[in-house]
């Protein structure tokens, strides 16, 4: 006859299995949701019991109480995150670099024939056609479509410059916004974790949803984390404290100081300016504070060349005689030129009005006289710039190499530590991730252990039957 015990083991055994399914079909449900971990139900045998008792005479042993769900584990390598989360935040750092400077090389399009090169070399040329017949009235208009065409293009590529570094400005505000977002999940997440693991129970999803926000926060700010004995986890950036077991620190953005007044620094509660020692934002701040600074200062200097050198030989000129019969030439003492720098560099207006105030004689009367024409064409080689080292054409093609070379980097930086964070992340996946294939079969055996133990309980139920209602029918 069954014992009780005997039917309570199964009847353990048809619970337990139920429960490995549902794990199964948990895992099989979140295959696609990021950041989720695979767990799987760690089966332990139940406290035997003795068999020894009144109806023996002597003990067997102890038998057996069946199957029952030690823990639910969850598959996580915290080698894995850390190594991971460092590299990732390298390379979201290059990967805002790349976009960044991607989006400035199109704003320049020195590729193309609207670069501000051809531009300098239409320039020149227009010079030295107006030198091959100084008198020539619409060479002199064309030669002010091409200084007012110089001078637009350095006015557009600064206001490009400017608007792309307020974009960034507007990208750090939503990023710090993101990451105060993170930093508090993680410290409401901290919370629930340590509450639910002080009562013996495992808190995987919850657990999920922390990696996943830390994964996100390092990627932001390069931050790092430690999983403190109660659960909680302590996150920091570049060795200051963001996180810390409920408590989350709120960062700020407050305008820089003048010159740059325009522009937001990241700050601590304690008025200590944030340094991001990766991430995006690094990246982020790193090219609005550096490389586009770079580029300002250098089309400033290029301008102010231009305006210089091009002015100081033009008020030593003369232009061509105005009217019948024929004055001296009149000195025009006009700059070409207004303004001093990339952003207000100008055709001076005098000479759009009076074409004839164009000097390019270095003598009055003397209208084919071209010596000064020839020598501003001549800046073209001339070596004006950097204490005498350099044209102002080899000036600006040395800020464009180094441009593209510093583009070239990041995209180089952004693919390398792209291809380690993917190798990672494998690796990862490989420990954490839900394969589909094994959860079937990690199913079909929960299934067949299932359907033994509920058969286990039938062959009871006939074996209590026989006992029960066709024992005893003798002499009845």
């Amino acid at each position: 006859m069954p014992s009780l015990s005997s039917i309570t083991t199964s009847l353990q055994a048809v619970l337990t299995q139920s429960h490995v399914l549902e794990i199964t079909e948990h895992n099989i449900a979140n295959a696609s949701t990021p950041g989720y971990r695979r767990q799987a139900a760690l089966l332990t045998a139940a406290v035997p019991s003795s068999t020894g008792g009144s109806e023996y005479v002597n003990s067997a042993g102890q038998k057996g109480g069946g199957v029952t769900i030690a823990k639910i584990q969850r598959f996580n390598l915290e080698f894995f995150d850390g190594r991971f989360r460092s590299v990732s935040a390298e390379t979201k750092n290059w990967e805002a670099q790349t976009d960044i400077l991607n989006q400035l090389e199109a704003t320049l399009a020195e590729t193309s024939e609207d670069g501000l090169l051809p531009k300098l070399d239409q320039f020149w040329a227009g010079w030295q056609s107006l030198a091959s017949d100084p008198t020539n009235t619409s060479l002199r208009g064309v030669l002010l479509d091409d200084a007012s065409a110089l001078a637009t293009a350095f006015n557009r590529r600064m206001a490009q410059i400017d608007q792309l570094r307020s974009d960034q400005n507007l990208s750090v505000v939503s990023q710090v916004e993101k990451v105060n977002s993170l930093a508090d999940e993680v410290a409401s997440l901290n919370a629930e974790i340590a509450h639910v693991l002080s009562i013996g129970e495992q808190p995987n999803d919850l657990m999920d949803k922390r990696d996943l926000a830390l994964d996100q926060l390092s990627e932001l700010t390069g931050s790092v984390s430690h999983e403190q004995k109660n659960g909680e986890m302590v996150v920091s950036i570049g060795g200051h404290v963001l996180v810390v077991g409920h408590e989350a620190i709120k960062l700020t953005t407050k305008p820089k100081a003048a010159p740059d007044s325009g522009m937001l620094d990241v700050y601590w509660a304690d008025n200590q300016v944030l340094v991001p020692p990766s991430g995006k934002l690094k990246g982020t701040l790193e090219v609005r504070d550096q490389i586009l600074v770079d580029q300002i200062a250098g089309l400033d200097t290029l301008a102010a060349g231009v305006i210089q050198q091009v002015n100081a030989i033009h008020v030593t000129g003369y232009g061509p005689t105005t009217a019948v019969p024929v004055p001296p030439a009149l000195k025009t003492e006009d700059n070409f030129f207004t303004g001093s720098n990339a952003r207000d560099i100008q055709v001076n207006n005098a000479l759009v009005l009076d074409p004839g105030k164009i000097a390019t004689a270095d003598a009055p009367g003397q209208a084919g006289n071209n010596a000064v024409a020839l020598q501003i064409a001549g800046l073209k080689t001339f070596k004006g710039m950097l204490s005498g080292t350099a044209s102002l054409n080899e000036f600006y093609n040395a800020q464009v190499t180094d441009l593209a070379v510093t583009t070239q980097r990041a995209a180089t930086n952004t693919y390398q530590h792209g291809l380690v964070a993917k190798a990672l992340s494998d690796q990862r996946e490989s420990v954490a991730g839900v394969s589909l294939d094994e959860e079937a079969a990690n199913m079909a055996k929960a299934q067949k252990a299932y359907q033994a133990a509920a058969r286990m309980l039938t062959t009871f139920d006939e074996l209590l039957d026989l006992v029960i209602n066709r024992m005893g029918l003798a002499g009845r």
